[in-house]
Protein backbone atom coordinates (compact mmCIF):
# COMPACT_ATOMS: atom_id res chain seq x y z
CA UNK A 1 0.00 0.00 0.00
CA UNK A 2 3.03 2.27 -0.22
CA UNK A 3 2.10 5.34 -2.29
CA UNK A 4 4.22 8.30 -3.35
CA UNK A 5 6.69 8.08 -0.50
CA UNK A 6 9.82 10.23 -0.72
CA UNK A 7 12.96 8.56 -1.98
CA UNK A 8 15.22 7.51 0.83
CA UNK A 9 12.48 7.12 3.47
CA UNK A 10 14.88 5.08 5.61
CA UNK A 11 17.41 7.91 5.78
CA UNK A 12 14.67 10.52 6.25
CA UNK A 13 13.16 8.63 9.19
CA UNK A 14 16.58 8.24 10.79
CA UNK A 15 17.51 11.88 10.25
CA UNK A 16 14.22 13.11 11.76
CA UNK A 17 14.89 11.01 14.88
CA UNK A 18 18.34 12.56 15.12
CA UNK A 19 16.97 16.11 14.84
CA UNK A 20 14.50 15.34 17.62
CA UNK A 21 17.28 13.84 19.74
CA UNK A 22 19.39 16.96 19.16
CA UNK A 23 16.51 19.08 20.42
CA UNK A 24 16.14 16.96 23.55
CA UNK A 25 19.89 17.06 24.21
CA UNK A 26 19.70 20.85 24.36
CA UNK A 27 16.95 20.99 26.99
CA UNK A 28 17.66 22.39 30.44
CA UNK A 29 16.13 21.34 33.75
CA UNK A 30 13.68 24.22 33.37
CA UNK A 31 12.83 23.22 29.79
CA UNK A 32 11.70 19.78 30.94
CA UNK A 33 8.88 21.33 32.96
CA UNK A 34 7.77 23.71 30.20
CA UNK A 35 4.23 23.23 28.85
CA UNK A 36 3.62 21.53 25.50
CA UNK A 37 0.78 21.46 23.01
CA UNK A 38 -0.41 18.13 24.50
CA UNK A 39 -3.07 18.63 27.16
CA UNK A 40 -1.84 17.64 30.62
CA UNK A 41 1.76 17.01 29.59
CA UNK A 42 4.85 19.03 30.38
CA UNK A 43 7.91 18.46 28.19
CA UNK A 44 9.17 15.57 30.34
CA UNK A 45 5.78 13.80 30.12
CA UNK A 46 5.65 14.20 26.35
CA UNK A 47 9.18 12.85 26.01
CA UNK A 48 8.30 9.75 28.02
CA UNK A 49 5.61 9.10 25.40
CA UNK A 50 8.00 9.81 22.53
CA UNK A 51 10.74 7.59 23.96
CA UNK A 52 8.28 4.70 24.25
CA UNK A 53 7.37 5.26 20.62
CA UNK A 54 11.02 5.17 19.64
CA UNK A 55 11.41 1.90 21.52
CA UNK A 56 8.31 0.48 19.81
CA UNK A 57 9.71 1.56 16.45
CA UNK A 58 12.73 -0.64 17.05
CA UNK A 59 10.34 -3.61 17.25
CA UNK A 60 8.22 -2.63 14.26
CA UNK A 61 9.87 -5.18 11.97
CA UNK A 62 9.98 -8.10 14.39
CA UNK A 63 7.16 -10.11 12.78
CA UNK A 64 7.17 -10.52 9.00
CA UNK A 65 3.79 -11.02 7.34
CA UNK A 66 3.03 -14.40 5.89
CA UNK A 67 3.63 -15.23 2.22
CA UNK A 68 1.00 -13.53 0.10
CA UNK A 69 -0.48 -11.72 3.09
CA UNK A 70 -1.48 -8.29 1.73
CA UNK A 71 -0.94 -4.97 3.44
CA UNK A 72 -4.16 -3.56 4.88
CA UNK A 73 -2.79 -0.16 5.95
CA UNK A 74 -0.49 2.41 4.41
CA UNK A 75 1.22 5.41 5.94
CA UNK A 76 -1.93 7.51 5.37
CA UNK A 77 -4.69 5.01 6.14
CA UNK A 78 -2.90 3.98 9.36
CA UNK A 79 -4.11 7.22 10.98
CA UNK A 80 -7.76 6.43 10.28
CA UNK A 81 -7.63 4.11 13.28
CA UNK A 82 -6.85 7.07 15.57
CA UNK A 83 -9.78 9.48 15.50
CA UNK A 84 -9.68 12.63 17.56
CA UNK A 85 -10.69 12.26 21.20
CA UNK A 86 -14.39 12.85 21.83
CA UNK A 87 -13.97 13.40 25.58
CA UNK A 88 -11.75 15.83 27.50
CA UNK A 89 -8.40 14.58 28.76
CA UNK A 90 -8.60 13.53 32.43
CA UNK A 91 -6.15 12.89 35.25
CA UNK A 92 -6.52 9.15 34.66
CA UNK A 93 -5.39 9.62 31.05
CA UNK A 94 -2.13 11.39 31.86
CA UNK A 95 -0.98 10.20 35.26
CA UNK A 96 1.03 7.20 33.96
CA UNK A 97 3.33 9.52 31.99
CA UNK A 98 3.62 11.85 35.00
CA UNK A 99 4.71 8.93 37.17
CA UNK A 100 7.29 7.69 34.68
CA UNK A 101 8.80 11.13 34.15
CA UNK A 102 9.15 11.53 37.92
CA UNK A 103 11.52 8.55 38.15
CA UNK A 104 14.34 10.66 36.68
CA UNK A 105 16.14 12.78 39.26
CA UNK A 106 18.06 15.08 36.88
CA UNK A 107 17.76 16.20 33.26
CA UNK A 108 21.03 14.55 32.23
CA UNK A 109 19.76 11.12 33.28
CA UNK A 110 16.55 11.65 31.32
CA UNK A 111 18.43 12.87 28.25
CA UNK A 112 20.90 10.01 28.31
CA UNK A 113 18.08 7.45 28.32
CA UNK A 114 16.30 9.29 25.51
CA UNK A 115 19.51 9.57 23.46
CA UNK A 116 20.21 5.83 23.75
CA UNK A 117 16.70 4.94 22.58
CA UNK A 118 16.82 7.48 19.76
CA UNK A 119 20.18 6.14 18.57
CA UNK A 120 18.73 2.63 18.35
CA UNK A 121 15.65 3.91 16.48
CA UNK A 122 17.75 5.84 13.97
CA UNK A 123 19.92 2.79 13.36
CA UNK A 124 16.87 0.58 12.88
CA UNK A 125 15.42 3.10 10.41
CA UNK A 126 18.52 2.99 8.24
CA UNK A 127 18.68 -0.80 8.39
CA UNK A 128 14.95 -1.49 8.10
CA UNK A 129 14.28 -4.60 6.03
CA UNK A 130 12.18 -4.74 2.89
CA UNK A 131 8.81 -6.43 3.01
CA UNK A 132 5.53 -6.44 4.89
CA UNK A 133 5.23 -6.78 8.65
CA UNK A 134 2.53 -7.34 11.24
CA UNK A 135 2.25 -4.11 13.18
CA UNK A 136 -0.42 -3.11 15.73
CA UNK A 137 -2.90 -5.72 14.44
CA UNK A 138 -2.37 -4.70 10.82
CA UNK A 139 -0.02 -5.55 7.98
CA UNK A 140 2.10 -2.72 6.61
CA UNK A 141 5.03 -2.36 4.25
CA UNK A 142 8.26 -1.38 5.96
CA UNK A 143 8.35 1.92 4.10
CA UNK A 144 4.85 2.83 5.30
CA UNK A 145 5.79 2.03 8.89
CA UNK A 146 8.81 4.33 8.62
CA UNK A 147 6.71 7.12 7.11
CA UNK A 148 4.07 6.80 9.82
CA UNK A 149 6.67 7.07 12.59
CA UNK A 150 8.28 10.05 10.87
CA UNK A 151 4.99 11.93 10.93
CA UNK A 152 4.54 11.18 14.64
CA UNK A 153 8.03 12.48 15.43
CA UNK A 154 7.45 15.65 13.38
CA UNK A 155 4.24 16.58 15.18
CA UNK A 156 5.64 15.78 18.62
CA UNK A 157 8.70 17.91 17.92
CA UNK A 158 6.32 20.79 17.21
CA UNK A 159 4.45 19.94 20.42
CA UNK A 160 7.66 19.97 22.41
CA UNK A 161 9.08 23.28 21.21
CA UNK A 162 5.85 25.30 21.24
CA UNK A 163 6.52 27.05 24.56
CA UNK A 164 10.29 26.72 24.94
CA UNK A 165 12.28 29.96 25.08
CA UNK A 166 14.69 30.86 22.30
CA UNK A 167 15.11 29.30 18.88
CA UNK A 168 14.98 25.50 18.83
CA UNK A 169 15.55 23.06 15.96
CA UNK A 170 12.45 22.34 13.92
CA UNK A 171 11.53 19.20 11.99
CA UNK A 172 13.33 18.53 8.73
CA UNK A 173 11.65 20.20 5.73
CA UNK A 174 11.36 16.85 3.95
CA UNK A 175 9.70 15.33 7.03
CA UNK A 176 7.30 18.27 7.24
CA UNK A 177 6.46 17.76 3.57
CA UNK A 178 5.71 14.09 4.29
CA UNK A 179 3.42 15.19 7.13
CA UNK A 180 1.60 17.55 4.76
CA UNK A 181 1.30 14.73 2.23
CA UNK A 182 -0.23 12.50 4.92
CA UNK A 183 -2.73 15.19 5.86
CA UNK A 184 -3.62 15.69 2.19
CA UNK A 185 -4.45 12.00 2.00
CA UNK A 186 -6.72 12.23 5.03
CA UNK A 187 -8.29 15.64 4.49
CA UNK A 188 -8.31 15.84 0.71
CA UNK A 189 -5.67 17.70 -1.25
CA UNK A 190 -7.73 20.80 -1.98
CA UNK A 191 -6.20 24.25 -1.79
CA UNK A 192 -5.04 25.38 1.65
CA UNK A 193 -5.43 28.90 3.04
CA UNK A 194 -2.65 30.94 1.37
CA UNK A 195 -1.00 31.89 4.67
CA UNK A 196 -0.35 28.26 5.66
CA UNK A 197 3.11 26.77 5.43
CA UNK A 198 3.76 23.09 6.22
CA UNK A 199 4.21 23.82 9.95
CA UNK A 200 0.86 25.62 10.14
CA UNK A 201 -0.79 22.83 8.17
CA UNK A 202 0.61 20.23 10.56
CA UNK A 203 -0.65 22.15 13.59
CA UNK A 204 -4.08 22.88 12.14
CA UNK A 205 -4.46 19.45 10.55
CA UNK A 206 -3.79 17.62 13.81
CA UNK A 207 -5.86 19.94 15.97
CA UNK A 208 -2.94 21.50 17.81
CA UNK A 209 -4.16 24.93 16.71
CA UNK A 210 -7.88 25.41 15.96
CA UNK A 211 -9.18 26.78 12.71
CA UNK A 212 -10.23 30.42 12.88
CA UNK A 213 -13.31 31.86 11.18
CA UNK A 214 -11.59 33.02 7.95
CA UNK A 215 -9.93 29.61 7.59
CA UNK A 216 -13.25 27.85 8.04
CA UNK A 217 -14.80 30.09 5.42
CA UNK A 218 -11.94 29.38 3.01
CA UNK A 219 -12.15 25.61 3.55
CA UNK A 220 -15.94 25.45 3.41
CA UNK A 221 -17.30 21.96 3.98
CA UNK A 222 -13.74 20.61 4.13
CA UNK A 223 -13.36 22.30 7.52
CA UNK A 224 -15.58 19.56 8.98
CA UNK A 225 -12.78 17.04 8.36
CA UNK A 226 -10.40 18.85 10.74
CA UNK A 227 -8.54 17.65 12.72
CA UNK A 228 -7.46 14.64 10.70
CA UNK A 229 -6.42 12.23 13.45
CA UNK A 230 -5.77 11.76 17.14
CA UNK A 231 -2.99 9.86 18.91
CA UNK A 232 -2.40 6.45 20.37
CA UNK A 233 -2.22 7.83 23.90
CA UNK A 234 -4.44 10.46 25.43
CA UNK A 235 -2.74 13.79 25.88
CA UNK A 236 -0.51 13.81 22.84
Amino acid sequence: MTDALPEGIRELAAAQVEVLAETVAGLSEADLVAPTRCVGWLAAHLLVHVRLGLAEHAMSFAEPAGPGEPADRGYVSYWQDWPTAAEPITFADVRWHWANASTYSVASEFQRHFADTARAAAGMSRQAPIGRFRFQEHVMAAEDILAMWTVEWVVHQLDLTAHLPGKRPGPLPEALALTAQTLDGLLGDGERPPSWDDVTYALKGTGRVPLDTPEREFLGTRAMRYPAFGWKNAGG
